[in-house]
């Protein structure tokens, strides 16, 4: 418990989480989604980032390297759910330049840890 406090407080350890199963909320569908974004200002980049951190049916959002620049995990209850999201979240935002969406078959491996 010593060792966990100390990790706490340096700062190592930053959250402390429980996993639900997505499912078990209704949340039956995970969509990976690459976005490539029109300008790159820093603006716009930011104002990105802030509506992704606000919409609730993106659980992770990583700013990426390569042809996209970002790469969201979508939890969504189903297709309809995850069209009202595209149609309200990345249609509506005018840096978006384009996304592709790649629905989930089966999740083979998560495990949100670090190798220390």
């Amino acid at each position: 418990m010593r060792r966990i406090n100390r990790l706490r407080a340096d700062g190592i350890i930053v959250a402390d989480i429980s996993l639900v199963d997505p499912k078990a909320l209704g949340k039956s569908l995970t969509v990976v989604v690459t976005v490539e974004l029109d300008r790159e200002r820093l603006d716009l980049v930011d104002d990105f980032k802030r509506a992704m951190r606000a919409a609730r049916e993106v659980t992770q959002c990583y700013m990426v390297t390569g042809d996209a620049d970002f790469v969201l995990i979508v939890a969504v209850e189903d297709v309809e759910a995850f069209d009202v999201f595209v149609k309200t979240k990345l249609y509506t935002n005018q840096n978006v330049r384009k996304f592709k969406s790649m629905i989930t078959l089966d999740r083979v491996k998560f495990e949100p840890r670090v190798l220390a």
